[in-house]
């Protein structure tokens, strides 16, 4: 008899480890099944942005073939200039190179000074062109960070 109940108590037991392992292989499937949703969705978003960074690329790179030049620096409209040198005020001016005069001033919340080439300086125009690109490219602490040009 003893026996016995101790067999039934074993399977009883038994069934109440299946069931256990039973739940936890539901649970499992059940989070596997929305980890595999999340990763979807996730890679949907991530293909979703990679489209829409393609796309602004491309624009941004007809945008730079319809201006003739393959501009590495921020383009700045010579309104944004204008007003931010209040028309190119003297008071504004803090110097001048061989290529023109320089002022300080302030662009997107940020102290600049906006160097001028002069229109009648010919080959510093080249010259002009050849510096930009130049610190377009360069970040050192000792050089003038570049923001930007108005070509």
């Amino acid at each position: 008899m003893q026996e016995e109940q101790k067999l039934e108590e074993a399977r009883m037991g038994e069934e109440a480890a299946l069931e256990l392992v039973e739940l936890e292989k539901a649970k499992c499937r059940a989070a596997m099944e929305a980890a595999q949703r999340i990763a979807e969705r996730e890679a949907l978003k991530r293909i979703n942005a990679e489209k829409k960074a393609l796309k602004e690329a491309e624009e941004r790179r007809k945008i730079m073939n319809s201006r003739g030049q393959d501009f590495r620096y921020r383009w700045y409209p010579i309104e944004e200039i204008e007003a931010a040198t209040e028309n190119f005020a003297a008071a504004r001016k803090i110097g001048g190179g061989g290529y023109g005069p320089v002022y300080k001033c302030y662009l997107d919340h940020t102290a600049v000074a906006i160097k001028v080439l002069r229109p009648d300086a010919a080959q510093g125009r080249s010259q002009f062109h050849q510096e930009v690109e130049v610190l377009s490219c360069i970040r050192d602490p000792n050089m003038v960070l570049l923001l930007g040009a108005c070509p």
